[in-house]
C-alpha cells in the first residue's frame, strides 16, 4: 500500500490549509482535491496538482466538467438523451468533448509509462514503489498484452470508484467529529498514542495504520464507499440482478426473470437489525460490540458489497482514510462555524453520489 504517498499528500494538504486559510474551509472540495491527487499518484504515478495548483491544472478542470455532466439530473434520469438526442443540447456535447479530452490525456500517461518501463527493463532497473498502472503493464510481460482501451477502462473504473466516494467518506467523518468533540478527542488520543505526541508531522507505517482501531471504528460508522455508508447513503442499493430460474429466498417464491436488488439504505437503517440506527455511535464496531454480535446473522453491513464482486479499491481506500485522519487529528482540532447550516443535521446535495452542501469547517493548529 502506498502509505508514503498518502502521508506526503496529507502534508501537502497542510500546506494548502496554511496558504488558503483554516477558517470556513470547504471540506468537500478539499477532500476531493486530496483524493484526486491520491488516485493520480498511487494509480498512475502522475501528479494532478489538485492540492498545489487546483485552478490551473488542466486535469482538474476537465475532470470537474465531466463530474458536473454526470450529475446533471436530466441526463441522469433520461440517459436515452445522450444516445439519440445529443444534437439538441450543445452544452452536453461540450461534456462529451471533455470526456474525449480526458481519454486522450490518459492515453498520453499510458504511453509515457510504457516508455519508462521499457527503459527500466533495458537497464535492469527495479522499481519497488509500484503504482496501479505499472502493475497492470507488468502483467503484459508474461501474459496477453492489453490494448490502451482496456487499460483506460480498468483505470477509469478504479478512478471513478475511488475518488468521490472516498472524498465524501472523509468529509463526513470530519463533519461528525466536528459535531462530536468527545469522539474527536478520543480519536486524537489514539493517533498520538500510535504516532507519538511530538509537535511534528508523522507519516504512519502500514503496521501503525492497522493499530488505529478506534479511527477504523469511526470510518466504519460513517463510510459510504461505492454503495452506502451506515448513516448517510449516496446510493441506496446495489446494482440489480435478474433471476435466471425460479428460486425461493427466505421462504418467498421468486419467479424466473425477476429483477432483484439489495436495499443497503434500508438494511443499515433497520431498527430490527441495528439498535438506534440514526445515532452516530462508533462503539457499535468495538470488539464484542453490536456489529460482532450481528456477524452470525447474515450480511448486515455492506458498504463495499461482498463476495467475488466486492469493491476492488476497498483496502486502498481504507488505508488512505486512516493515514489522512490520523495525521489531521494530530495537527488540528476542528469545529463547525457558528453559522453552519449543518449544526442539527447534515445537509446534502447532488444525485447519485451525494456530498455536503456548503459543508465548511474551522480548523485550529495544534503545532
Amino acid at each position: 500500500m502506498p502509505v508514503k504517498v498518502f502521508g506526503g499528500l496529507t502534508q501537502q494538504l497542510f500546506k494548502t490549509l496554511e496558504k488558503e486559510g483554516t477558517s470556513n474551509v470547504d471540506i468537500c472540495n478539499l477532500m476531493e482535491r486530496f483524493t484526486l491527487d491520491a488516485i493520480g499518484q498511487a494509480g498512475f504515478d502522475f501528479d494532478f496538482r489538485a492540492l498545489s495548483d487546483n485552478h490551473n491544472s488542466p486535469w482538474v478542470r476537465t475532470y470537474n466538467d465531466i463530474k458536473t455532466g454526470l450529475r446533471d439530473p436530466l441526463f441522469f434520469f433520461f440517459p436515452v438523451l445522450d444516445q439519440y438526442f445529443l444534437w439538441l443540447f450543445p452544452n452536453r456535447r461540450q461534456i462529451h468533448r471533455q470526456v474525449d479530452k480526458f481519454n486522450n490525456m490518459t492515453d498520453s500517461v499510458i504511453h509515457h509509462k510504457r516508455e519508462i518501463l521499457e527503459s527500466q527493463r533495458a537497464n535492469n532497473i527495479e522499481d519497488h514503489e509500484k503504482d496501479l498502472l505499472t502493475l497492470m503493464l507488468e502483467t503484459e510481460i508474461d501474459g496477453e498484452k492489453m490494448t490502451n482501451e482496456e487499460l483506460k477502462s480498468n483505470l477509469n473504473i478504479f478512478f471513478l470508484a475511488g475518488h468521490d466516494t472516498t472524498a465524501n467518506a472523509l468529509s463526513f467523518a470530519i463533519y461528525y467529529l466536528a459535531i462530536h468533540k468527545d469522539i474527536q478527542e478520543k480519536a486524537r488520543q489514539e493517533a498520538m498514542k500510535i504516532l507519538g505526541d511530538e509537535p511534528k508531522d508523522v507519516i504512519p507505517t502500514i503496521e501503525q495504520t492497522k493499530a488505529l482501531t478506534y479511527i477504523n471504528m469511526i470510518m466504519k460508522e460513517v463510510r459510504m464507499i461505492l454503495v452506502n455508508m451506515r448513516l448517510v447513503g449516496p446510493v441506496t442499493s446495489l446494482l440489480p440482478r435478474r433471476t435466471a430460474e425460479d428460486v425461493e429466498l427466505a421462504g418467498t417464491f421468486v419467479p424466473k426473470g425477476t429483477t432483484l436488488t439489495v436495499d443497503i439504505y434500508a438494511l443499515h437503517h433497520n431498527p430490527f437489525v441495528w439498535r438506534n440506527p440514526e445515532k452516530f455511535d462508533p462503539e457499535r464496531f468495538a470488539p464484542g460490540g453490536e456489529a460482532e454480535q450481528l456477524a452470525g446473522e447474515g450480511m448486515t453491513w455492506l458498504p463495499f458489497s461482498n463476495g467475488g464482486r466486492q469493491c476492488i479499491g476497498m483496502n486502498f481506500s481504507l488505508v488512505e482514510q486512516r493515514v489522512l485522519l490520523s495525521m489531521l487529528l494530530r495537527k488540528y482540532t476542528w469545529e463547525l462555524p457558528k453559522d453552519s447550516i449543518h449544526r442539527h443535521q447534515l445537509v446534502t446535495k447532488n444525485i447519485g453520489i451525494i456530498s455536503g452542501d456548503r459543508l465548511n469547517i474551522d480548523f485550529k493548529e495544534r503545532y
